[in-house]
């Protein structure tokens, strides 16, 4: 009998894993969902995790966020040009595609197949019947904030449904703002110039105990919101 690898049992382990609700980043840019993997909250994408329009793309500002969920994506793939600068795509001055950079200045339209597909997986994700928590991770003070109204955008795109909306707060930027009740916030203070891509930090002591830290506080919030054990994926 043919034995199976440790590592193709734990995949098919996690594949088969559900959960009874979701968690979608917000962005605004890729560290969110970087968190969330890295810390077990949400599948891999090995595993069967979808991608969203707010996973991997940069926003250049925070209130495009909520301009791109209460318009429907809809001129969310207008404006693109391909930026030498940067080898990889824009959206005006609304959004960066670096996480794209692999498609060229010749394949817009790979480009295009693939966030019509992130968007639909947005709405698809909305639409189900699971609860869901949306994580905000504002890490640029030239980025922003626009959680209130985010927030507003939120309640009217689920439209009754149970949702949580979770911000962390890197750079002190809601200090002096006064907050809906129902937005769970807290502020997790990165050191001046902390590059939290950089594999020196996130494999350091101190970045792997910040990452920890975001990741209880959501798992906190998923037993006092869903009433439910949170389910980590290896």
């Amino acid at each position: 009998m043919k034995i199976v690898p440790e590592k193709i049992t734990n995949l098919i382990k996690n594949v088969c894993k559900t959960s009874p609700y979701s968690i979608v980043s917000l962005g605004p840019n890729c560290y969110p969902r970087t968190v969330l993997t890295r810390t077990g909250l949400i599948k891999r994408k090995s595993q069967g995790q979808k991608s969203y329009p707010f996973d991997l793309a940069w926003y250049h500002s925070a209130k495009y966020v909520t301009e791109f969920l209460l318009n429907d994506f809809e001129d969310f793939l207008s404006d693109l040009r391909y930026s030498y600068v940067s080898s990889s795509w824009d959206s005006g001055n609304k959004i960066n595609f670096s996480h794209e950079a692999f498609i060229t200045d010749k394949e817009k339209s790979k480009l295009v197949r693939m966030y019509k597909r992130r968007i639909n997986n947005f709405r698809k994700e909305v639409k189900n019947k699971k609860p869901v928590l949306f994580l905000q991770i504002l890490k640029d003070e030239k980025v922003g904030q626009d959680c209130i109204n985010t927030f507003e955008a939120l309640k009217q795109l689920c439209n009754g449904k149970k949702f949580v909306y979770v911000v962390i707060d890197c750079v002190n930027q809601l200090k002096d703002i006064s907050l809906p009740n129902l937005i769970y916030h807290v502020q997790m203070p990165l050191e001046k110039n902390t590059d939290v891509f950089s594999k020196s930090f996130y494999e350091s002591e101190q970045g792997r105990l910040f990452e920890q830290k975001i990741a209880k506080y959501i798992q906190e919030i998923i037993k006092d919101e869903f009433c439910t054990e949170p389910v980590i994926y290896s």
